[in-house]
């Protein structure tokens, strides 16, 4: 199969590479923030909705997380109780559901995906009400500048949630601390 060769700004909004390839130069939220863009409501959605998406994400981490750990203590008793003389299943299986049961617990410790997902779930209904309010010509949108305070106030969210967000990452001598001497209760 012969590549087509196409010259450099052919094609509409890409450029060439190589001269064989088009490639979309776009990043992650390129094409979504200049929709978005267009009205502060329409802004202001947006983001909503991808701070919704993060607080799904962590929920479902959440509860995997703690269905897993639940699941696998739980197991170990039956295990060790059922197993009579088998070495698998009175020693090697509960060893290794221990083993990543502390592992599991080690990771949401790190990870703390209850907290970001209550972060993300608060952030979220934050923009919802000043979607509602501004809608609605409630204060602080009662007044001829509404789009652009409620632009201030979605970029003040996001700027207060990324502060936040930044306080639940483990520093490194929180993690360090963490390696040496274990999970903390």
């Amino acid at each position: 199969m012969r590549a087509e060769r196409r010259v450099a700004g052919s094609c509409p909004s890409l450029f060439a590479t190589r001269e064989t390839t088009c490639v979309k130069r776009t990043t992650r939220h390129e094409g979504k923030l200049e929709s978005a863009a267009e009205t502060p409501m329409a802004l202001c959605t947006a983001v909503a909705r991808s701070i919704g998406a993060k607080a799904d994400k962590n929920k479902f981490r959440a509860r995997v997380l703690t269905v897993f750990t639940t699941a696998a203590t739980a197991a170990i008793p039956v295990f060790i109780g059922l197993s009579g003389d088998d070495f698998v299943t009175g020693k090697a299986v509960p060893s290794v559901l221990a083993a990543l049961s502390a592992t599991v617990v080690a990771l949401g410790q790190i990870e703390r995906p209850h907290e970001r997902w209550s972060l993300y779930r608060r952030y979220q209904r934050l923009l919802e009400a000043d979607a509602k309010r501004y809608t609605f010509g409630i204060e602080p949108f009662d007044k001829d500048d509404r789009d652009r305070t409620l632009a201030a106030r979605v970029a003040q969210y996001e700027l207060d949630l990324q502060a936040e967000w930044e306080g639940l990452i483990p520093s490194s001598a929180e993690l360090a601390a963490a390696s040496k001497t274990g999970p903390t209760p």
